[in-house]
């Protein structure tokens, strides 16, 4: 969670941005977010991630779409850079009491995939109809389009996976398998198994908010630079949606080299503030992971 935090501050300042417009020197520096937030400050990335996970904790496993979105309209007014799906969900709610409903226009971005580490992090590799089910049930809050739960299916299979301690290449395998069964269940996902072959190449201009594009983007960062010291400044080299991109990566690698994020030397820079309680929460999670089935 704290490498998830980090790679959000550090993609804040540069979050819009094309790659040329970014500079690698004072990325790790975190520089002041031009919008007027505080130094080292966090997004809508790390405020959902904490209330999934708060949500798995607090429900035992057992949330509802409904569990979700109720929490996250309750903490909207406070949360910085939401997303536009996220938000039309939220008027949605405000004015009917009632989910999103599906429909042919829904757009497919990244934010069900944003905040959907926490499951991977609860659930292990060898229940994957578990997983997927949570992912299903935690993207509907806000984001109905197939492609939006394909990618946060990937994504919550790379964070599961590396709880593991998988290696960069065990990431990959699982990121391609899931993207393969995701795409069998809820729509195409060939980007994302490119990107795991090294087959992908980040867009010019940067990565947009598509959750594909997203999920693909973080694959080809964690195959570029495994390591999470490398990974997050170049996630953010990348561009556009550059908070979400590091974000996610941080998730990842975080989770399965968790000495490597203490050992980030501009860690402190990061403003943990709004979010206490941290450890109390991750070992939740962790006691989450070893029920078993039938107690879930």
């Amino acid at each position: 969670m704290i490498a998830f935090a980090a790679g959000d501050a550090l993609g804040v300042p540069w979050e819009g941005r094309p790659p040329e417009r970014i500079d690698a020197a004072e990325v790790v520096r975190l520089p002041a977010p031009d919008r007027g937030w505080p130094r080292g400050s966090t997004s809508d990335d790390t405020a959902q991630m904490v209330l999934v996970a708060r949500c798995l904790a607090d429900t035992g496993g057992r949330p509802g779409s409904m569990d979700f979105l109720a929490r996250l309209s309750d903490a909207a007014p406070g949360v910085r850079g939401l997303g536009p799906t996220t938000r039309r969900a939220l008027a949605h709610f405000h004015a009917t009491g009632e989910l999103p409903v599906p429909s042919a226009g829904d757009l497919p971005t990244n934010g069900a995939a944003m905040r959907i580490a926490p499951v991977g992090w609860a659930v292990p590799p060898d229940r994957p109809e578990r997983r997927r089910g949570l992912c299903e049930t935690l993207s509907a809050a806000t984001h109905r389009a197939p492609a939006a739960v394909a990618a946060a299916c990937v994504i919550a299979a790379m964070a599961s996976s590396a709880v593991e301690d998988a290696g960069g290449g065990d990431l990959l395998d699982a990121a391609a398998a899931e993207a393969r069964w995701a795409g069998e269940h809820h729509g195409p996902m060939d980007a994302v198994v490119d990107a795991a072959r090294g087959r992908w190449s980040p867009p010019p201009e940067g990565v947009s908010l598509d959750a594909v594009e997203t999920a693909a983007a973080v694959v080809h960062v964690i195959r570029e630079a495994p390591d999470l010291a490398a990974a997050l400044p170049y996630a953010v080299s990348l561009g556009g949606d550059a908070d979400t991109v590091a974000a996610l990566v941080g998730g990842v690698l975080g989770a399965r080299d968790p000495e490597a994020v203490a050992a980030l030397g501009w860690l402190g820079l990061v403003d943990l503030g709004e979010h206490p309680g941290l450890g109390d929460l991750a070992a939740r999670l962790a006691a989450l992971r070893e029920t078993p089935d039938d107690g879930l």
